[in-house]
């Protein structure tokens, strides 16, 4: 789920938001082999199989949602592209599928924004139509309503967000435990990243795995927020936590690794990175940067120089951070040969 804070700049954040938040990792489909496929992450298959189904049927709700969550997970504009045509040719015959709806909202808004601001200013009606449209489809679908108070948190009310709005879709939520979940996402964007710990972390989430992912992603949030507070002590056992809960899961990780640079454990910030960048989740992560600040820090000239040079290649992330990693290799030699 969205975790902004390690993206500080404005048309990266909000990618990232609709990166992470639009994917949720549980119930996404109704088909128990589509949702294994998409759960365990094979999404050369799932892509295989929504293609062949959709040839065969090209109003396939679930086919059409397939190739959404796989150009979105894949990061790539061609398959987004396709994905668009898809949803698009799907609503023409079925207005009412919410799985085509829910996939045009959340691939345009990431296809828009990576295209930049005025892009995404000239798509944000259509987005918001397709998203509420998918919600009055199946307002019992977790992930269609958690689409909705996303993009109302994340678009300014200017253009028909607000915290207001997403309050409202969050206290329709059939379940108690849904609406505490949505109200600390809410606290989160009002900048209350304690108050959103105290609602996230009472939140029972058993049996309920994409509520459960929220909440982890939320949770993260907040303690990302501490961080850019320079509170990297109370951020601590709330990474600490998460870790424990999603051992695979690079996010947890890596935000261990920024801990430790913030309170001067260098060292230890360097194991917690590089076991980030091994585990699932890492692409989307700044860690090369990150690793090589706290190599640098610990005086490990040559790792660092080879670390910061590979961020610098990727040319990905937020301008602040390559514009940075630039400065430091030059300062440290220069890329190494």
């Amino acid at each position: 789920m969205p975790v902004c804070p390690v993206f500080p700049t404005a048309t990266t954040a909000l990618l990232a938001c609709w990166l992470l938040a639009a994917p949720v990792q549980a119930q996404m489909f109704k088909e128990p082999a589509l949702q294994t496929l998409y759960a365990s992450q094979r999404s050369t298959a799932l892509e295989s199989v929504s293609q062949q189904r959709l040839a065969r049927q090209a109003d396939d709700a679930q086919a059409v949602l397939g190739l959404a969550m796989v150009a979105l997970q894949a990061d790539d504009a061609g398959r987004r592209d396709a994905a668009l045509q898809r949803a698009r040719a799907c609503i023409r015959q079925r207005p009412q599928a919410a799985e085509c709806q829910y996939a045009l909202g959340v691939v345009l808004g990431v296809h828009a924004l990576s295209q930049g601001m005025v892009k995404a200013a000239t798509s944000i009606g259509t987005v918001k139509d397709a998203l509420l449209q998918a919600l009055e489809a199946a307002p019992q679908w977790y992930p269609a309503r958690s689409a909705v108070v996303e993009f109302y948190l994340t678009v300014p009310a200017l253009m028909g967000g607000g915290a207001g709005r997403a309050r409202e879709v969050a206290h329709a939520a059939p379940r108690s435990e849904q609406v505490q979940a949505f109200d600390g996402r809410i606290a989160l964007a009002d900048d209350r990243p304690e108050a959103a710990l105290a609602l996230l972390q009472a939140v029972p989430t058993a049996g309920d795995a994409a509520l459960e992912e929220d909440v982890a992603g939320w949770t993260a949030q907040a303690a990302f927020a501490l961080l850019a507070r320079g509170q990297a002590a109370a951020a601590r056992p709330v990474f600490e936590r998460l870790q424990r809960a999603q051992p695979g899961q690079a996010l947890p990780a890596y935000g261990l690794g920024r801990v430790h640079t913030d309170l001067g454990a260098p060292a230890e910030a360097v194991r917690w990175l590089e076991q980030a960048a091994r585990l699932t989740g890492a692409a989307v992560l700044p860690i090369d940067y990150r690793l090589g600040l706290a190599l640098q820090a610990d005086g490990r000239t040559e790792p660092a120089r080879a670390a910061l040079a590979r961020h610098v290649a990727a040319g990905k992330g937020p301008a602040k951070a390559l514009d940075d990693a630039k400065k430091r290799l030059a300062q440290l030699g220069g890329p190494p040969d």
